[in-house]
């Protein structure tokens, strides 16, 4: 095995090690996202269903945070997988 060949080796194992880890946070990171999207859907309904007093611009920007978060998720949704595709075969061989 030549020098080059083990650099590339070595490389490889590096960036696999880093995508995992990378990933994790990004995983972390979209768990957050869904609850929080879960609690301003909440919030919404309450206020779309009376049960709460808000003026029409407070309903408005609580649209608009879950439209936000909505759009947050698809991207750290995007990014997963993202790194799934670069690196599923490298993790799966270091098993």
């Amino acid at each position: 095995m030549t020098v080059g060949v083990q650099w590339v080796g070595a490389t490889q194992a590096a960036d696999a090690s880093q995508a995992a880890y990378f990933r994790g946070l990004l995983a972390d990171q979209r768990e957050e996202t869904t609850s929080e999207l879960a609690r301003s859907r909440a919030r919404l309904r309450e206020c779309m269903a009376g049960e709460q007093v808000v003026g029409l611009r407070a309903m408005a920007r609580m649209r608009t945070d879950a439209r936000e978060l909505e759009a947050k998720r698809r991207e750290l949704d995007r990014l997963i997988a993202a790194l799934d595709r670069r690196f599923s075969a490298l993790w799966s061989q270091r098993g």
